[in-house]
């Protein structure tokens, strides 16, 4: 598992530096590369912070470990079992950062660049860090391995990097089996049609398996419905959390609250009573936002 981080950073570090460069030898290029540089900046901080975390989940994971019902023998079908339940506690934590306000609050760090190419991959967001490797250590009590699980999420995190380009165009019957860079250009589009969809990790199968599975077809076009139109990296990370800390008093009962944390994320049921009455005060989604452009 180490030497998997010690030969992913460092290689990833490298693609980045390789597309930094041909980004930079584009004309009007300096939006893109301040956003990249800004992406970079991010990811030196989940990189830091989850080295540490690593610690710590292998710690809890191998205390839950002790509790298992069971410990099947290390053999082939334990390694496919282990691949396909990580896989799987991806994609519902995934589903979940899409589907409830606080858990976004993190997620959308991933979400906000207006472009999309290897650096978005490093654009996450520290904070779920903190939180994160508890949805995996369930599977210590069916007898996964705590090392299997670090290993299959260390692999996990360097294909989800490598899924960010469109240098790679459609691959096919590919597409239909694995969360290749077509199927997540569409997961990285706020058009209507593209948004929560293709949430795998690795696999794409348990998207046609929920319904949100949703091919390549229209051009994405990349960013949030509410963009934040900045490149300074504590904001990319903070904004959502800053917007929750805002409204939250605003709303009156606990039990509305908890909606508002737990709910979906810009849900009409939960917003607050000056947006209900001001609704030209919310921000014109970014899809419409770009066709009034192109119509102008």
């Amino acid at each position: 598992m180490l030497s998997i981080d010690a030969i992913g950073a460092p290689l990833m570090i490298m693609i980045f530096l390789v597309e930094l460069y041909l980004t930079w030898k584009k004309e009007d290029h300096q939006n893109e590369i301040k956003d990249m540089l800004a992406n970079f900046a991010v990811g030196m901080m989940i990189l830091t912070v989850g080295l540490f975390m690593k610690g710590v989940a292998f710690g809890l994971y191998s205390i839950v470990y002790e509790f298992a019902f069971f410990k099947p023998d290390f053999t082939l079908w334990l390694w496919i079992a282990g691949f396909f339940a990580c896989d799987f506690i991806m994609y519902l934590f995934h589903y979940l950062g899409h589907k409830s306000r606080l858990f976004w609050a993190a997620h959308v760090t991933h979400h906000s660049s207006l472009h999309y190419n290897i650096s978005v991959g490093f654009r996450v967001n520290f904070i779920h860090t903190f939180y994160r490797f508890l949805f995996w250590a369930p599977l210590c009590l069916i007898g996964i391995p705590p090392w299997m699980i670090l290993l299959n999420e260390s692999i996990s995190t360097i294909w989800n990097i490598l899924v960010h380009t469109e240098r790679i165009g459609k691959l096919g019957f590919l597409d239909l089996i694995f969360n290749t860079p077509s199927n997540h250009r569409v997961h990285h589009g706020s058009n209507p049609k593209y948004l929560d969809k293709n949430m795998g990790g690795i696999l794409i199968l348990f998207d046609h398996i929920f319904g949100t599975y949703e091919p390549e077809g229209e051009k994405p076009i990349y960013g949030i419905t509410h963009n934040i139109y900045t490149h300074n990296p504590a904001k990319i990370i903070s904004h959502e959390y800053i917007d929750i800390i805002r409204q939250l008093p605003e709303i009156p009962t606990l039990k509305s609250k908890i909606h508002f944390l737990f709910g979906p994320p810009g849900s009409e049921k939960w917003r607050t009573s000056n947006q209900k009455e001001n609704p030209d005060n919310l921000q014109t989604p970014v899809f419409e936002t770009t066709r009034i452009l192109e119509e102008n």
